[in-house]
């Protein structure tokens, strides 16, 4: 599940490729034995070569060029790992704006018209620049070069709701004549979400683009962008189309559309199941993640999610995990895994599982140890991870006091604060109590 099997010959093809060519090129410092040399280390080379291919053409089939310009890999080949954007953000983006003066936001917006080579971080920094930012980033789709515009709906993508200012902009976007901007336009409508519903007749006509990459993520789009929202009957038609459709990967992100939109029959659950196999290694994430939603139903997956649980990346194990505990899972055999994958992944992985560890509320004690570990991490995000969990426990929490009192010293403002409020919940003092010395009688 979520990936291949890859010889570990293939993985050490590019160390056997250069070791070849540094043998061969010895034969050079040793005349005597050159030819010898040379032929063990072409021969060598060669393959390492060969293996080089070998592993292109394997990561080719588990390979999907998404809309965003990046490839969702599969996380155990050549450490690959599969992209987020679908997966770990929840809909409300975790608040990083950036106060930018209207001087700041010219001289970025500049950066990425003449195509700087800082652009990208010029990009990065506008996207957290809040909704202020959204008229001078809507400019950039009058760029005749398609760089700049493919920055832009990028920009709006990450800035999710609060780029819904820029909705009409992003309508007119869907036909771009570049293929990359016109996904990337795709998946920022899906990231603003139910504020992008006008969106909705533009994008149904991109079900039928050639792109398979299209098709999944304007599948994917509509699903997220009705969300909560009853979906008109040819909608809901000419996204069922897609079950039929050649390709593998968008049926099944067809499947997991309909789902969103609240069409559901007694077949959905081996569907899902079905599709936690399926080569692009984010739909098999998002049908792990709808399998969560159906509760109790998806009991029958429960196999196949708990041998996912052995594959050594943050966004699979908090997926995973977070589906087997709405299933009904035991969560504390969960922990674990919760634990690893608050320490590994980004921000929006942690997020993430403390929504599991808060849901178990003071069952999740036993990891209580773990959490004082935590509480050293050089890591700030870890040791506000640990901070919040601990406030979870509730009054399980109270022998943890002492060391509460410690992270009051922290130099992250936000662990601070996490840890007075957590001690104020329990009524512990912000300062370790004073022992009153008992006096001996004479």
């Amino acid at each position: 599940m979520f990936q291949p099997k890859v010889h570990p010959a293939l993985r050490y093809s590019r160390y056997i490729l250069c070791i070849g060519f540094m043998i061969a090129f010895m034969a050079y410092l040793v005349p005597q034995y050159a030819l010898y040399i040379l032929i063990a280390g072409t021969s060598l080379f060669i393959v390492g070569f060969v293996l080089q291919i070998y592993l292109y053409r394997i990561s080719s089939r588990y390979r999907v060029k998404t809309s965003l310009g990046i490839d969702f890999l599969f996380p155990n080949i050549d450490h690959w790992i599969v992209a987020v954007d679908y997966i770990a953000m929840p809909d409300e983006p975790i608040p990083t704006e950036a106060e930018l003066a209207e001087a700041e936001i010219a001289e970025l917006i500049q950066t990425i018209q003449l195509r700087k080579r800082k652009s990208r971080d010029a990009a990065n920094q506008l996207a957290i620049g809040g909704p202020k930012v959204v008229p001078y980033v809507s400019q950039l789709f009058n760029e005749e070069h398609p760089d700049p515009r493919f920055k832009a709906a990028a920009i709006l993508r990450h800035m999710g709701p609060r780029a819904a200012e820029a909705v009409p902009t992003l309508i007119d976007g869907i036909n771009d004549a570049d293929p990359g901007v016109r996904a990337q336009v795709i998946c920022a409508l899906a990231r603003i979400g139910p504020k992008s519903y006008d969106a909705i007749p533009a994008l149904v006509n991109q079900l039928s683009h050639e792109s398979d990459d299209i098709r999944i993520c304007t599948a994917l789009a509509i699903g997220r962008i009705h969300r909560g929202r009853k979906a008109e009957a040819s909608v809901v038609k000419s996204v069922s189309a897609l079950l039929e459709d050649p390709m593998p990967s968008v049926q099944t992100a067809g499947l997991i559309s309909l789902i969103s939109l609240g069409q559901k029959d007694k077949d959905t659950v081996p569907l899902l199941i079905n599709g936690l196999r399926d080569r692009n290694a984010v739909l098999a994430l998002l049908c792990t993640e709808s399998l969560g939603f159906a509760g109790k139903k998806a009991e029958e997956a429960f196999p196949d999610l708990i041998d996912a649980l052995d594959v050594q990346h943050p966004i699979i194990q908090i997926k995973v995990s977070h589906a087997l505990y709405r299933i009904g899972y035991d969560p504390l055999a969960l922990l674990r895994s919760l634990l690893t994958a608050g320490k590994a992944g980004d921000i929006y992985v942690k997020y993430e599982a403390l929504q599991v560890l808060e849901n178990m509320g003071s069952k999740a004690e036993p990891a209580s140890t773990a959490y004082l570990r935590m509480l050293g991490d050089k890591n700030t995000l870890v040791r506000l991870f640990a901070v919040r969990a601990i406030g979870y426990l509730g009054e399980k929490a109270r022998p943890l006091a002492s060391e509460l009192r410690g992270v009051l010293e922290d130099p992250a403002k936000a662990v601070r604060f996490h840890a007075e409020q957590t001690l104020n919940a329990l009524g512990e003092p912000l300062e370790e109590p004073v022992q009153d010395e008992e006096t001996e009688s004479d």
